[in-house]
């Protein structure tokens, strides 16, 4: 985050005018949590088949390589209530495999439908380095507050849809063998809204809400899992308008 704050600093040095602003950068960190979900396994060279009903996750959002996501956008001066946007969002995802859950479908060509600790199967599931989410959004924006000259105010609130590809960093132990790699996961999703604050210049603060959906597919020992990851953000940052 480091990094992005001095670019910030700079670009705000940089553009001291009070003009209004078509292009924003915005760096932010925060959380993600992930709702229970049935994730599938399949490795058809050993007749597997299986689906972990309710399956928990856990986000580890704080710890390294933690939380963030940062955006560039787009504003046009003749219509300044939209914004489109590229976006970035680093969450991760770490299914408790430790817990004892319903386990049902075909294990090694035998039928199965019982309750069972998860890591007998599936050491691991994991999306660690990352569940990445490469989005392109539209917003919709309103300005409001405070003027601050140039027909530009002291608050901006936006709401915000986005779609795109994820990349994955996953990891997984199944039957003792062991992978990890960035790959494609499939496609994923977000709504979002937010409120930013201008402080200085063309210095925002930001809070935003998020939700996103994408169902990850990610290679494991012979086949794949299937990882339908639902997920609440709560972040917050700082914006540069110019």
């Amino acid at each position: 985050m480091r990094p992005f704050i001095l670019f910030v600093a700079a670009l705000v040095i940089a553009h001291p005018s009070p003009a209004r602003a078509d292009w924003m950068v915005s760096g932010y960190l925060g959380g993600a949590w992930t709702r229970p979900s049935t994730a599938r396994l399949d490795q058809p060279a050993q007749h597997t088949s299986l689906e972990f009903i309710d399956l928990r996750y856990r986000g580890e959002s704080s710890r390294p390589r933690r939380y963030y996501g940062y955006r560039v956008g787009w504003i046009p001066t003749s219509r300044r209530w939209m914004a489109i946007e590229a976006e970035h969002v680093h969450a991760k995802v770490f299914a408790e495999t430790g817990d004892i859950g319903h386990v049902r479908g075909s294990l090694r060509g035998a039928p199965i439908d019982t309750s069972q600790r998860v890591s007998l199967i599936a050491e691991e599931l994991s999306m660690s380095h990352g569940l990445n989410f490469i989005f392109g959004n539209f917003a919709i924006r309103r300005e409001f507050g405070t003027e601050l000259g140039a027909n530009r105010r002291r608050v901006t609130a936006a709401v915000r849809v986005g779609a795109g590809p994820t990349i994955p960093h996953a990891e997984s132990t199944v039957g003792g063998v062991h992978r990890e790699q960035y790959e494609y996961g499939g496609f994923g999703t977000q709504a979002a809204g937010s409120i930013e604050l201008a402080v200085w210049r063309g210095l925002h603060v930001l809070g935003e809400y998020k939700f996103t959906g994408t169902a990850a597919r990610i290679s494991v020992d012979g086949g794949e899992a299937v990882i339908p990851a639902r997920s609440h953000h709560l972040v917050a940052g700082v914006a540069v308008h110019f």
